[in-house]
């Protein structure tokens, strides 16, 4: 491929939990260069929706996240995760006497004071949304909330926020029509939606999501070429970003999969870097070594 835009992993893990043990501060910038990768975007690993790093696990939280792109700004952008059930209800369900009125018992809305403290105190690039591990459909009232204070915070920060959501249909909470609603009511955010759908997405994903240019499609261990393929006939190849799902996936398997569908090494140039950095009005200058780096850090 040429070497016009940069690389940029648009998926990767990092942290420590019960499955994962990628610490950053030793393994990242190792990891992207022998994969070739200029950029990395990351993410907490799945377990948690963990908004300040506990004293327990210095690993965790977004607050490391936060501390990895410090460290390496010309690099790295990171993404929050947000557990949208950490929020008040509107109003009481219970008892029959007292539904439907506002709930007056408490206000503070830690889901919305993340998200805040996200973008201006950690400099944090979007949130990573994941609703078959924390257990919510995307399009629920709670985390249209979640999107709504986004679209303000995206107004006041004057800089694109991204929302990278695991979006295959692996479970009830995660379908095609769910990110097709959300996404077609907040028209202001960049959806990265990962996995493309994969294994059902194929049947729908082209018609529901497909004519909504603020999603783009992520290829991250979507190996259903005919998903791929029909969204690619139908869009073109501005549409596609790519990542490894690392540690847990390879450098291997993404340019394999990227490779199947986009034949010209222009278009491959686009879904490796390309897209992405356009979508978040982002730039990159050309190292003495030939390797890219973010021209403004995170």
């Amino acid at each position: 491929m040429p070497n016009t835009w940069p690389v940029v992993d648009v998926h990767h893990h990092i942290g420590v939990s019960t499955t994962c043990t990628f610490i950053a501060e030793e393994v990242l910038i190792p990891w992207m260069d022998e994969g070739e990768i200029d950029i990395q975007i990351v993410l907490q690993v799945n377990q948690h929706a963990c908004h300040r790093t506990p004293d327990w696990n210095p690993y965790l939280g977004n607050d490391y996240i936060a501390k990895i792109q410090r460290m390496f700004p010309d690099r790295v952008l990171g993404l929050a995760r947000i557990d949208p059930w950490q929020q008040p209800p509107g109003r009481y369900t219970y008892p029959p006497s007292m539904r439907g009125k506002p709930f007056d018992r408490f206000k503070r809305n830690l889901a919305l004071e993340e998200c805040r403290r996200a973008v201006f105190e950690l400099g944090l690039r979007g949130v990573k949304m994941h609703p078959k591990e924390h257990g919510y459909p995307i399009n629920h009232h709670s985390v249209r909330a979640i999107f709504t204070e986004l679209v303000k915070l995206q107004e006041e920060a004057k800089r694109t926020l991204v929302v990278l959501v695991h979006a295959a249909a692996d479970s009830t909470y995660n379908t095609n029509e769910a990110m097709m609603d959300v996404c077609r009511d907040f028209p202001e955010l960049v959806f990265l939606m990962a996995h493309c759908g994969f294994p059902w997405g194929g049947k729908t994903l082209a018609s529901t999501v497909g004519p909504l240019d603020n999603v783009l499609f992520d290829l991250t261990t979507c190996p259903e070429t005919a998903t791929i393929l029909e969204v690619y006939e139908r869009y073109g190849p501005t549409r596609f970003v790519a990542g490894t799902d690392g540690p847990f996936g390879a450098v291997s398997i993404k340019n394999a999969i990227v490779a199947a569908t986009f034949k010209t090494p222009e278009e491959q140039a686009l879904v490796f870097g390309g897209n992405i950095l356009r979508r978040l009005g982002l730039a990159a200058t050309r190292k003495p070594d030939g390797r890219f780096v973010l021209s403004k850090p995170a």
